[in-house]
């Protein structure tokens, strides 16, 4: 049967790391029969950890993909990594669905990752439910978690099915509010689910007024509408292993969780440089248009492009146009994903979520219409990442594969990166944390064979002067025959910071030919390329070259590249030289118990606290620390808050190294060029 818009719901499973998110795919799946068994993470059954890794650490690292039938309607449902360092596939799911689900394990309560994801959802536009799970755990308070979940996500949070009894005798949940026949606390829970439905729509809520209740019709019609728009946030109370309240929220999901067709609209722009103030509604009959939210490479099957539904319907033999390079794409079929099965499919309409296989040219995020329209869905943004290492090969043979492999891998996750730093030569890769990437590295061995050494990487020191000074040189050289002769006088002055390099002509009459200019700059640039203070580019200075002389026989162009390299070697020795190191702009968001732990710490770090700001029950401490130590500052900052702190930077300006570490630089630089 062909898929009607209507009939879908598609969900996102998201929460921190060991709420039971999994868990719940797994009992959804086998209570839909999209699995014969009830999987579990513990004996490495689950229908969704299929990545090695994810069996090895019993924990979702991507996003897993499912569609799930309950009566009549077909559920695409995502789980996604609970860790915050591996948040590209978390994000980038909220293109994909309606709904959020958020995981709340009953034992912990809210975290500071789920707050988090709560404003990210929040900012998206997704209706959000909540689901409460491990309530047969031990000494669970379920009015004081209720009162908790209400303080940080709002009134707007409507419980519909709770326990009847938690611990060990956590075996059924109240029956669902929105049916009949409701008595005792179950009404009044009735009474909050339709004054928060009535507030999503103004007609609604004036037949509210005047009846002072809604029909059961007017729940069933507008429930879906009030998700959609966030006036109500349901809650659902779970067993995933015990397979209790599992049919339950199916049916709910089938029944009240938003369609495709109640999206609001999405925004997108006619360029890449224009605003994003075009409305794009979940037209069904609309010419399509798609967005790609995720990518897997994978050395047998290929690469594997995810893609969202957004307007309109298409037949796989159609194809569809790439916004970004304007290209038009042949599809050789579209893909219905099952965890770690596919099947085909001959057409997708909107809402659906589906794949293309081998079509090297599509990246996360990537607009695709038909029709040659231009319209560029909003990007999906992603954190900096956070550490760095520099890699080379184990091998020398793999030196050629390297580059392309590592490229591969963040084709998929976009919070991987790979530099090849200009200053330092290294290749460096960047990521979220050390756990990320070494999860990254064991994919790297495991698809593509290739295995690395890391290293710490260097820091991209500068170096300046700061004093004005005078150098000279006289480049004098006779082997028999025709020799080397060029003479260069020259004054090196500082110039403010970020201003780079001037080079200035003052010769008068001829004392060096015009020709030779060029040459003496030439030199300069080689100079400043490696530094004398310990290899790094000198920034920030003028040169002005003021007299000279030649000769008419011996004075050549190498002879000027030499005179006037060592002339501003010359004047640099005696300009009071300094290293300049990179300076980063940290924001550090942490929960509010551990601002003063933070703040003390930031001494340690060299840094400079420059402002603090609160954000619910959360803090976000903003200052400037050196890029040498904010690479290290991930584990410490884990370690301060028990892994709920996260940050991001971006480099700000370059400051003067303190005198006592640039000796120990300059020591540690001059150790490294002796081995």
């Amino acid at each position: 049967m062909a898929l009607k818009a209507q009939d879908l719901r598609n969900l996102a499973l998201l929460g921190h790391g060991g709420a039971g998110k999994t868990s719940l795919v797994d009992a959804m799946a086998f209570l839909s029969q999209v699995s014969p068994r009830h999987g579990k993470t513990s004996d490495g059954s689950s229908v969704s950890d299929t990545e090695p890794e994810e069996r090895e650490r019993q924990q979702s690292l991507t996003s897993h993909i499912f569609h799930m039938p309950w009566k009549g309607k077909t559920i695409q449902l995502m789980d996604t990594p609970g860790h915050p360092d591996f948040l590209a596939d978390t994000l980038s799911s909220l293109r994909a669905v309606e709904t959020i689900a958020f995981v709340v394990d009953a034992p912990t309560g809210v975290t500071f990752n789920t707050r988090r994801l709560w404003a990210e959802a929040e900012r998206s536009g997704n209706g959000k439910m909540i689901l409460l799970t491990k309530l047969d755990a031990e000494n669970v308070d379920v009015a004081a978690l209720l009162e908790d979940i209400t303080q940080c996500f709002g009134d707007k949070v409507v419980p519909i099915t709770l326990p009847e009894q938690t611990g060990p005798g956590f075996a059924k949940v109240s029956r669902s509010i929105t049916g009949d026949g409701l008595e005792g606390d179950a009404t009044e829970r009735r009474a909050v689910l339709e004054e928060r439905v009535a507030e999503a729509d103004d007609e609604l809520m004036e037949a509210y007024f005047e009846n002072g209740s809604l029909s059961n019709d007017d729940l069933d019609k507008y429930l879906p509408v009030a998700i959609a728009k966030g006036t109500v946030v349901p809650l659902l109370s779970v067993g995933g292993p015990s397979l209790v309240g599992i049919s339950e929220l199916l049916d709910f999901i089938a029944d009240y969780c938003p369609s495709p067709l109640h999206a609001p609209c999405r925004k997108a722009a006619g360029s890449e440089e224009g605003e994003y103030d075009i409305d794009i509604a979940p037209d069904p009959s609309g010419s399509f248009v798609g967005q790609v939210f995720k990518v897997v490479s994978d050395p047998f099957v290929g690469k594997l492009s995810f893609i969202r539904a957004v307007r309109g319907s298409l037949k796989a033999e159609a194809g569809f146009d790439l916004v970004r390079t304007g290209t038009h794409e042949k599809v050789g079929g579209f893909l219905k994903i099952q965890g770690k099965d596919s099947s085909n499919l001959d057409e997708v309409v909107t809402g659906s979520i589906y794949a293309v296989a081998k079509l090297e040219s599509l990246q996360i995020g990537d607009s695709l219409t038909t029709a040659g329209e231009k319209l560029y869905l909003t990007p999906i943004e992603f954190p900096a990442p956070m550490v760095a290492v520099s890699v080379t090969p184990k091998s020398r043979s793999d030196e050629q594969k390297i580059g392309p492999s590592l490229e591969k891998l963040h084709a998929e996750d976009p919070t991987f990166h790979i530099v090849r730093d200009a200053d330092t030569h290294e290749l460096v890769v960047e990521g979220l944390s050390s756990l990320h990437l070494d999860v990254m590295f064991a994919k790297l061995l495991r698809r593509y064979k290739v295995d690395v050494d890391r290293h710490e990487p260097t820091v991209p020191y500068r170096e300046t002067v700061t004093v004005a000074t005078q150098g000279h040189h006289r480049h004098k050289k006779q082997t028999g025959g025709k020799g080397q002769f060029g003479e260069v006088y020259l004054k090196l002055r500082p110039k403010d910071r970020g201003e780079g390099f001037e080079f200035i002509d003052s010769i008068v009459g001829g004392a060096i030919p015009k020709n030779f200019l060029p040459e003496i700059k030439k030199g300069i640039v080689n100079m400043m390329r490696q530094g004398p203070i310990a290899g790094f580019q000198v920034v920030d200075f003028e040169v002005e070259i003021y007299d000279g002389k030649f000769h008419d026989v011996d004075s050549d162009q190498i002879s000027f590249q030499l005179a006037g390299g060592r002339a501003f070697l010359d004047a640099f020795d005696k300009a009071r030289p300094i290293l300049l190191e990179p300076m980063m702009n940290l924001d550090i968001h942490v929960p509010s118990r551990f601002t003063g732990d933070i703040s003390s710490n930031l001494a340690n770090q060299r840094a400079r606290m420059t402002g603090m700001d609160a954000q619910g029950d959360d803090q976000i401490i903003r200052c400037t620390m050196p890029l040498k130590e904010a690479r290290g500052y991930q584990s410490q900052l884990r370690s301060i808050t028990a892994g709920e702190g996260s940050f991001n930077m971006v480099f700000s300006h370059f400051d003067p190294v303190p005198g006592n570490i640039q000796q120990d630089i300059v020591a540690q630089r001059k150790k490294k060029k002796e081995e």
